[in-house]
Protein backbone atom coordinates (compact mmCIF):
# COMPACT_ATOMS: atom_id res chain seq x y z
CA UNK A 1 0.00 0.00 0.00
CA UNK A 2 1.05 3.59 -0.59
CA UNK A 3 1.36 6.15 2.17
CA UNK A 4 -1.37 8.77 2.05
CA UNK A 5 0.19 10.69 4.97
CA UNK A 6 3.83 10.86 6.10
CA UNK A 7 4.90 13.05 9.00
CA UNK A 8 8.67 12.70 9.19
CA UNK A 9 10.84 13.60 12.22
CA UNK A 10 8.32 16.06 13.65
CA UNK A 11 9.42 18.22 16.57
CA UNK A 12 7.19 20.67 18.43
CA UNK A 13 8.19 22.59 21.53
CA UNK A 14 6.10 24.70 23.86
CA UNK A 15 7.60 26.78 26.70
CA UNK A 16 9.15 24.26 29.10
CA UNK A 17 8.04 21.11 27.25
CA UNK A 18 8.80 19.12 24.10
CA UNK A 19 5.39 17.86 22.96
CA UNK A 20 6.68 15.98 19.90
CA UNK A 21 10.30 14.81 19.86
CA UNK A 22 11.37 13.47 16.43
CA UNK A 23 8.10 11.60 15.76
CA UNK A 24 7.43 9.85 12.44
CA UNK A 25 3.91 8.79 11.45
CA UNK A 26 3.07 6.94 8.23
CA UNK A 27 -0.56 6.26 7.34
CA UNK A 28 -1.45 3.91 4.50
CA UNK A 29 -4.23 4.48 2.00
CA UNK A 30 -7.50 2.86 3.10
CA UNK A 31 -6.54 1.95 6.68
CA UNK A 32 -7.73 2.86 10.15
CA UNK A 33 -4.54 3.95 11.89
CA UNK A 34 -4.67 4.48 15.65
CA UNK A 35 -2.40 6.82 17.59
CA UNK A 36 -2.14 5.49 21.14
CA UNK A 37 -0.78 7.31 24.16
CA UNK A 38 -1.63 8.51 27.64
CA UNK A 39 -3.08 11.96 28.24
CA UNK A 40 -0.31 14.47 27.51
CA UNK A 41 1.71 12.05 25.36
CA UNK A 42 1.59 14.40 22.36
CA UNK A 43 -1.09 12.72 20.20
CA UNK A 44 -3.37 15.72 19.73
CA UNK A 45 -0.42 18.06 19.18
CA UNK A 46 0.82 15.87 16.33
CA UNK A 47 -2.61 15.86 14.68
CA UNK A 48 -3.02 19.60 15.23
CA UNK A 49 0.16 20.04 13.20
CA UNK A 50 -1.27 17.87 10.42
CA UNK A 51 -4.50 19.91 10.47
CA UNK A 52 -2.69 23.26 10.41
CA UNK A 53 -3.58 24.43 13.93
CA UNK A 54 0.09 24.27 15.01
CA UNK A 55 3.29 24.49 12.98
CA UNK A 56 6.14 22.04 13.53
CA UNK A 57 9.54 23.39 14.61
CA UNK A 58 11.26 20.66 12.61
CA UNK A 59 10.33 17.86 10.21
CA UNK A 60 8.24 17.62 7.07
CA UNK A 61 4.81 16.43 5.94
CA UNK A 62 4.06 14.49 2.76
CA UNK A 63 0.53 13.98 1.44
CA UNK A 64 0.26 11.26 -1.21
CA UNK A 65 4.04 11.35 -1.62
CA UNK A 66 4.33 15.11 -2.17
CA UNK A 67 5.82 17.47 0.44
CA UNK A 68 3.29 20.06 1.62
CA UNK A 69 3.22 23.09 3.91
CA UNK A 70 0.02 23.26 5.98
CA UNK A 71 -0.34 26.75 7.43
CA UNK A 72 -4.02 26.58 8.40
CA UNK A 73 -7.07 24.26 8.51
CA UNK A 74 -8.07 25.72 5.12
CA UNK A 75 -4.82 24.34 3.68
CA UNK A 76 -5.59 20.98 5.29
CA UNK A 77 -9.12 20.99 3.81
CA UNK A 78 -7.71 21.77 0.37
CA UNK A 79 -5.45 18.71 0.72
CA UNK A 80 -8.44 16.51 1.63
CA UNK A 81 -7.68 16.38 5.37
CA UNK A 82 -10.56 16.79 7.86
CA UNK A 83 -10.71 16.62 11.66
CA UNK A 84 -13.44 15.90 14.21
CA UNK A 85 -12.37 17.62 17.42
CA UNK A 86 -13.24 16.51 20.96
CA UNK A 87 -15.35 19.65 21.37
CA UNK A 88 -17.73 20.03 18.45
CA UNK A 89 -17.81 23.30 16.52
CA UNK A 90 -21.52 23.63 15.79
CA UNK A 91 -24.05 26.48 15.98
CA UNK A 92 -26.80 25.05 18.16
CA UNK A 93 -29.77 26.99 16.79
CA UNK A 94 -28.84 26.24 13.15
CA UNK A 95 -30.01 23.21 11.18
CA UNK A 96 -27.71 20.34 10.25
CA UNK A 97 -27.52 21.68 6.68
CA UNK A 98 -26.74 25.24 7.78
CA UNK A 99 -23.89 24.01 10.00
CA UNK A 100 -22.39 21.89 7.24
CA UNK A 101 -22.39 24.60 4.58
CA UNK A 102 -21.25 27.32 7.00
CA UNK A 103 -18.00 28.79 5.68
CA UNK A 104 -18.11 26.61 2.57
CA UNK A 105 -20.56 28.17 0.12
CA UNK A 106 -18.78 31.45 -0.66
CA UNK A 107 -21.96 32.99 -2.08
CA UNK A 108 -24.34 35.63 -0.75
CA UNK A 109 -27.33 33.35 -1.35
CA UNK A 110 -26.96 29.83 0.07
CA UNK A 111 -28.29 26.90 -1.92
CA UNK A 112 -29.87 25.14 1.06
CA UNK A 113 -32.00 22.82 -1.07
CA UNK A 114 -29.06 21.58 -3.14
CA UNK A 115 -26.84 21.27 -0.07
CA UNK A 116 -29.54 19.33 1.82
CA UNK A 117 -29.84 16.88 -1.08
CA UNK A 118 -26.06 16.29 -1.15
CA UNK A 119 -25.95 15.88 2.65
CA UNK A 120 -28.77 13.32 2.56
CA UNK A 121 -26.94 11.32 -0.13
CA UNK A 122 -23.68 11.36 1.87
CA UNK A 123 -25.55 10.37 5.03
CA UNK A 124 -27.08 7.34 3.30
CA UNK A 125 -23.81 6.33 1.61
CA UNK A 126 -21.85 6.16 4.87
CA UNK A 127 -24.66 4.96 7.18
CA UNK A 128 -24.88 8.19 9.20
CA UNK A 129 -28.71 8.40 9.32
CA UNK A 130 -28.87 12.20 9.70
CA UNK A 131 -31.89 14.37 8.91
CA UNK A 132 -30.49 17.51 7.19
CA UNK A 133 -33.35 19.67 8.49
CA UNK A 134 -32.98 18.91 12.21
CA UNK A 135 -31.89 21.68 14.58
CA UNK A 136 -28.56 20.88 16.31
CA UNK A 137 -29.88 21.53 19.84
CA UNK A 138 -32.63 18.93 19.25
CA UNK A 139 -30.32 16.00 18.41
CA UNK A 140 -28.13 13.81 20.62
CA UNK A 141 -24.39 14.30 21.16
CA UNK A 142 -23.74 11.20 19.05
CA UNK A 143 -25.74 12.68 16.18
CA UNK A 144 -23.90 16.00 16.56
CA UNK A 145 -20.64 14.10 16.07
CA UNK A 146 -22.05 12.64 12.87
CA UNK A 147 -22.77 16.18 11.68
CA UNK A 148 -19.07 16.94 12.19
CA UNK A 149 -18.23 13.86 10.10
CA UNK A 150 -20.62 15.06 7.39
CA UNK A 151 -18.91 18.46 7.41
CA UNK A 152 -15.67 16.70 6.44
CA UNK A 153 -17.33 14.54 3.78
CA UNK A 154 -19.18 17.55 2.34
CA UNK A 155 -15.75 19.16 1.86
CA UNK A 156 -14.51 16.02 0.05
CA UNK A 157 -12.10 14.95 2.81
CA UNK A 158 -10.14 11.77 2.03
CA UNK A 159 -8.18 11.61 5.31
CA UNK A 160 -10.34 11.87 8.43
CA UNK A 161 -8.84 12.53 11.87
CA UNK A 162 -10.86 11.60 14.98
CA UNK A 163 -9.56 13.11 18.25
CA UNK A 164 -10.71 10.97 21.23
CA UNK A 165 -14.11 10.57 19.52
CA UNK A 166 -15.73 8.17 22.02
CA UNK A 167 -15.23 10.27 25.16
CA UNK A 168 -18.77 11.72 24.96
CA UNK A 169 -20.58 8.69 23.50
CA UNK A 170 -22.79 5.96 24.95
CA UNK A 171 -21.72 2.31 24.41
CA UNK A 172 -24.23 1.90 21.56
CA UNK A 173 -23.04 5.14 19.94
CA UNK A 174 -19.45 3.86 20.18
CA UNK A 175 -20.47 0.68 18.33
CA UNK A 176 -22.19 2.80 15.68
CA UNK A 177 -19.13 5.03 15.28
CA UNK A 178 -16.86 1.99 14.81
CA UNK A 179 -19.14 0.84 11.98
CA UNK A 180 -19.12 4.32 10.42
CA UNK A 181 -15.30 4.21 10.41
CA UNK A 182 -15.41 0.82 8.67
CA UNK A 183 -17.85 2.27 6.11
CA UNK A 184 -15.48 5.17 5.47
CA UNK A 185 -12.45 2.99 4.71
CA UNK A 186 -14.61 0.63 2.63
CA UNK A 187 -15.29 3.65 0.40
CA UNK A 188 -11.58 4.42 0.05
CA UNK A 189 -11.11 6.95 2.87
CA UNK A 190 -8.24 6.78 5.38
CA UNK A 191 -8.93 7.25 9.11
CA UNK A 192 -6.60 8.39 11.89
CA UNK A 193 -7.95 7.58 15.37
CA UNK A 194 -6.44 9.34 18.41
CA UNK A 195 -7.25 7.39 21.57
CA UNK A 196 -5.98 5.81 24.77
CA UNK A 197 -8.69 3.09 24.79
CA UNK A 198 -7.18 -0.27 23.90
CA UNK A 199 -10.47 -2.12 23.40
CA UNK A 200 -11.52 0.34 20.68
CA UNK A 201 -8.17 0.01 18.91
CA UNK A 202 -8.47 -3.79 18.98
CA UNK A 203 -12.02 -3.55 17.62
CA UNK A 204 -11.43 -1.28 14.65
CA UNK A 205 -7.80 -0.32 13.88
CA UNK A 206 -5.42 -1.93 11.38
CA UNK A 207 -2.14 -0.48 12.68
CA UNK A 208 -1.20 1.54 15.74
CA UNK A 209 1.51 4.14 16.34
CA UNK A 210 2.37 4.35 20.06
CA UNK A 211 3.66 7.57 21.62
CA UNK A 212 4.99 8.06 25.15
CA UNK A 213 6.04 11.41 26.62
CA UNK A 214 6.35 12.99 23.20
CA UNK A 215 8.46 10.21 21.69
CA UNK A 216 7.70 7.44 19.19
CA UNK A 217 7.79 4.03 20.90
CA UNK A 218 6.78 1.88 17.96
CA UNK A 219 4.29 0.91 15.25
CA UNK A 220 2.41 -2.38 15.62
CA UNK A 221 -0.03 -4.51 13.67
CA UNK A 222 -3.15 -4.48 15.85
CA UNK A 223 -4.42 -7.99 15.06
CA UNK A 224 -1.12 -9.65 15.97
CA UNK A 225 -0.35 -7.52 19.05
CA UNK A 226 -2.00 -8.11 22.43
CA UNK A 227 -3.70 -5.33 24.37
CA UNK A 228 -1.28 -5.89 27.27
CA UNK A 229 1.72 -5.46 24.94
CA UNK A 230 0.31 -2.16 23.61
CA UNK A 231 -0.50 -1.02 27.14
CA UNK A 232 3.04 -1.69 28.36
CA UNK A 233 4.44 0.20 25.36
CA UNK A 234 2.11 3.10 26.16
CA UNK A 235 3.06 3.45 29.84
CA UNK A 236 6.61 2.02 29.86
CA UNK A 237 6.05 -0.84 32.31
CA UNK A 238 4.13 -4.16 32.50
CA UNK A 239 0.37 -3.71 32.94
CA UNK A 240 -1.86 -6.11 34.87
CA UNK A 241 -5.48 -6.03 33.72
CA UNK A 242 -6.71 -8.25 36.57
CA UNK A 243 -8.10 -6.55 39.69
CA UNK A 244 -8.32 -8.59 42.90
CA UNK A 245 -11.29 -7.59 45.02
CA UNK A 246 -13.59 -9.27 47.49
CA UNK A 247 -17.23 -10.06 46.61
CA UNK A 248 -19.56 -7.14 47.28
CA UNK A 249 -21.49 -7.16 50.56
CA UNK A 250 -24.87 -5.86 49.39
CA UNK A 251 -27.07 -4.25 52.05
CA UNK A 252 -30.38 -2.43 52.27
CA UNK A 253 -31.90 -0.20 49.58
CA UNK A 254 -30.69 3.38 50.05
CA UNK A 255 -32.12 4.97 46.87
CA UNK A 256 -35.38 4.21 45.10
CA UNK A 257 -36.68 5.91 41.97
CA UNK A 258 -40.15 5.07 40.67
CA UNK A 259 -41.45 6.02 37.22
CA UNK A 260 -39.28 9.14 36.90
CA UNK A 261 -40.12 11.46 34.02
CA UNK A 262 -38.28 14.69 33.13
CA UNK A 263 -40.25 17.43 31.38
CA UNK A 264 -39.63 21.04 30.39
CA UNK A 265 -42.55 23.15 29.16
CA UNK A 266 -44.50 19.95 28.45
CA UNK A 267 -41.58 18.62 26.38
CA UNK A 268 -40.08 15.24 27.31
CA UNK A 269 -36.33 15.49 27.96
CA UNK A 270 -35.18 11.94 27.30
CA UNK A 271 -36.28 10.33 30.59
CA UNK A 272 -39.65 8.57 30.72
CA UNK A 273 -41.00 6.13 33.35
CA UNK A 274 -37.51 5.37 34.70
CA UNK A 275 -37.13 3.25 37.84
CA UNK A 276 -33.92 2.47 39.75
CA UNK A 277 -33.05 0.77 43.02
CA UNK A 278 -29.58 1.21 44.59
CA UNK A 279 -28.36 -0.86 47.53
CA UNK A 280 -25.62 -0.08 50.04
CA UNK A 281 -22.26 -1.66 49.19
CA UNK A 282 -22.89 -2.20 45.47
Amino acid sequence: MSHVIEMLNIRKEFPGIVANDDITLQVEQGEIHAILGENGAGKSTLMSILFGLYHADKGKILVRGKEVHIHSPNDANDLGIGMVHQHFQLVHNFTVTENIILGKEGKFFLDRKGASKKIKALSEKYGLNIDPDMIIEDITVGMQQRVEILKMLYRDAEILIFDEPTAVLTPQEIEDLMQIMRNLVAEGKSVILITHKLNEIKAVADRCTIIRRGQLIGVVDVKSTSASKMASMMVGRPVNFKVDKKPAQVGRVILDLHDLRVMNNKKLLGVKDFSLSVKAGE
